[in-house]
């Protein structure tokens, strides 16, 4: 039960305020106005403050959606799928729920405003850098200033990121456009010398503009297919899953970096296979001829047809992890970094 006093100020609050959110470490509720300026309801709770908080919740819900109850279960389901009409966006940002934060970052109708308030109900809240991860998919964020600001807080909230495919995602997302500066760009390949999930995030964003830190060169190969080798930024990215592969510890690392390169090396009579002999079947099928080129070419061919589907399965059958995903996988592995060597060599 709420008390009367905290009642009466939650009421003004939502009357006054374009967007809400809930500090549960700090038992506060903020409200920002049409101004932008903050207000501040520091909560007194008589009794267990989780309980509390629920119903500070539920008194939101009900004078902003009118909805008794809580939050309405069918947002919770469709949080994360974009399908949130446009007419609630401002309403939910008023309910001190992440779940309504997340809805609306998710929606295909956000705009500037809106991206301000959604950013602004994120802060300090346990999901604020899955929230700016799907703002940043959206291409009009890009080129505003709370497109950067989100950039750069999940540039420095990398260090704190455990899961690999976030620490992926991530990279791959702060890299559009002009979200960040040259050197912080500088220092994130510096670190993916080190931990390539950020290598990963800079090929699959980067291909065309990759630093070129090793002064690689490009090539002048003859044969048409072999033309897409012989850019200085083909080498450099060549080089780099060359990189990544010798590297490899951990699975996520490996799909996504089988997965660019397949898609940059691909050929339209060359399709993917979950095994080497079958792409090496189907080169053989082809019987394309280059003369001294020839293992150029027959390198290229092979990479057309690499994909995850070469190794998530022996991964996934034997729970592999670190280390022993090299060991299990060498005859997988070996022939596709034999294959980066050849393109990346100027015999």
């Amino acid at each position: 039960m709420l008390e009367p006093e905290d009642t009466l100020k939650l009421n003004v609050l939502i009357a006054t305020s374009v967007a809400i959110r809930i500090d549960t470490y700090k038992l506060t509720v903020v409200g920002l106005n049409a101004q932008f300026k903050e207000q501040t309801i520091e909560l007194k709770p008589s009794g267990d403050t989780e309980a509390y908080i629920k119903d500070v919740k539920k008194l939101l819900v009900t004078q902003v959606l009118g909805a008794m109850g809580g939050y309405p279960s069918y947002l919770k389901r469709w949080s994360r799928m974009g399908q949130v009409e446009s007419s609630n966006l401002s309403s939910l940002l008023k309910l001190g729920e992440v779940e309504a934060v997340v809805a609306v970052s998710n929606s295909t109708t956000l705009d500037d405003k809106l991206l301000k308030l959604t950013w602004w109900c994120a802060t300090n809240t346990d999901n604020q850098a899955e929230i700016g991860r799907f703002l940043l998919t959206k291409p009009f964020v890009l080129n505003t200033e709370t497109g950067r600001e989100i950039a750069q807080y999940l540039l420095e909230f990398l260090p704190f990121v455990n899961d690999t495919e976030q620490l992926i995602d991530t990279t791959s997302l702060v890299l559009q456009e002009n979200l960040i500066d040259q050197k912080a760009k500088s220092r994130l390949w510096k670190q993916g010398q080190r931990k390539t999930a950020f290598l990963v995030g800079f090929v699959e964003r980067m291909s065309g503009t990759l630093p070129n830190e090793l002064n690689i060169q490009s090539l002048n190969c003859k044969h048409t297919d072999l033309q897409i080798i012989n850019s200085e930024q083909s080498q450099i990215f060549l080089t780099t899953l060359l990189h990544i592969l010798k590297k490899i510890n951990q699975e996520y690392v490996l799909y996504r970096a089988l997965e660019v390169l397949g898609k940059y090396m691909s050929h339209e009579k060359i399709s993917a296979h979950r095994n080497i002999e079958q792409i090496n079947q189907q080169i053989d099928n082809l019987a394309l001829l280059a003369g001294d080129e020839q293992d150029k070419l027959n390198a290229r061919l092979l990479l057309a047809g690499v994909s995850e589907h070469l190794v998530v399965s022996t991964i996934s059958a034997h729970n592999l992890t670190g280390s022993a995903i090299r060991k299990k996988l060498d005859h997988v592995l070996t022939p596709i970094q034999k294959a980066l060597k050849t393109l990346t060599s100027k015999i």
